[in-house]
């Protein structure tokens, strides 16, 4: 039998255990395989990628696959700080940046050193686009007052653009999440529920910074939030919405953000159709695939080798293989160093290894 003969089935099932540069190399078969590769739904759904440092591995798991182990020479002693487009913004101890895409081994060494203290993340566009602006924020303390600090990095550039902001009235401690580009601005969440925008065009501009407070009415959680995912939901791109995780319990709340008149936070029973992948590095909500998987929330956690979700129709946590549920997620274990990746297209062209950010 020819390998180009094989059944769309009999392929889809192939993917299905492929991650990484295995699924990439599936495309290079033949053109029926690399047809089929850009139809299969598996191609367009999250993979948790993250770091053992007990043997060194980095681990690639979907949820209709196995999880995938493997040592990738290019992320040694390096750290996730962002995800998006398919691609992972890197640091390293000595505070340099890059880029690399874990399903097509493609590398993008941005060109200087970072100042300390940044801890949270976001990125435009893809790397390769010459429209890419990455950003960067901090909380510093400058005599005894909390400031933002804000870099920026944009394409071509060799030089990041530093500036420091202060509201005032209200302080913004930048917590770890990834920021949203939306409506022309970059929205940042914190652990009160609060929300800061930044305006890109404007950097350097005391009116770049502005911040909301109060925006959340559930005034009883905001000093209980102890995990928080800003993220928007693919057909609802106008809305901005967050899931806060409260108490020790780990209790999820879902909200829609309302702009007008003020920014509030406005608390949402459950996400229909939908299903959300949450991670401190990416966030994003999409129709589910699958009927089974709507109305959930996957998060970083494992029970024992398998994945964990919650789901609105219960309001309880459950492992993927059914031997776990419980209204609380003491008894799992949390990936906080892991990202949610989206699989890239194969490149038309060969443009593996090293690309240049010039």
């Amino acid at each position: 039998m020819d390998w180009a003969d094989l059944s769309g089935d009999l392929l889809s099932l192939i993917h299905s255990k492929l991650v990484g540069e295995d699924a990439h190399r599936f495309s290079y078969v033949c053109r029926s395989w690399r047809s089929a590769a850009k139809a299969l739904p598996c191609c367009y759904s999250p993979c948790l990628m993250h770091y053992t440092r007990r043997n060194c591995l980095w681990n690639f798991s979907q949820l209709n696959s196995c999880m995938i182990r493997m040592s990738l020479s290019d992320l040694e002693n390096a750290d996730i700080r962002c995800s998006n487009f398919g691609w992972l913004l890197m640091s390293r101890v000595n505070n340099t940046l890059f880029f690399f895409d874990p399903f097509n081994n493609r590398k993008i060494e941005l060109p200087c050193k970072l100042g300390c203290g940044y801890t949270a993340f976001c990125f435009s566009h893809p790397p390769t686009s010459p429209d890419c602006v990455v950003v960067g924020f901090a909380t510093i303390y400058e005599g005894g007052k909390a400031i933002v600090k804000i870099c920026v990095l944009t394409h071509g550039s060799d030089v990041w653009e530093e500036r420091k902001y202060k509201h005032p009235k209200f302080k913004f401690f930048v917590a770890r999440g990834a920021p949203v580009f939306h409506r022309g601005l970059i929205y940042l969440l914190n652990v009160r529920g609060n929300v800061a925008t930044f305006d890109l065009k404007k950097h350097g501009c005391k009116s770049a910074w502005d911040v909301n407070n109060k925006c959340l009415k559930d005034y009883q959680y905001n000093k209980e939030i102890k995990e928080h995912f800003l993220f928007k939901i693919r057909g609802e791109e106008d809305t901005l919405f967050s899931v806060m995780l409260v108490n020790d319990e780990r209790n999820v709340k879902l909200y829609r953000l309302s702009e007008e008149p003020k920014m509030k936070w406005k608390l949402e029973k459950d996400i229909g159709d939908k299903v959300l992948h949450l991670s401190h590095y990416s966030s994003s909500g999409d129709k589910a695939h699958l009927k089974c998987m709507a109305n959930r929330i996957y998060f970083p956690r494992f029970y024992a080798d398998s994945a964990v979700y919650y789901s609105f129709a219960n309001g309880m946590y459950h492992s993927h293989d059914g031997h776990f549920s419980s209204t609380n997620s003491y008894d799992v274990k949390r990936l906080d160093f892991a990202t949610w990746i989206m699989p890239t297209p194969t490149p038309e062209s060969s443009s593996h290894g090293i690309l240049t950010w010039f």
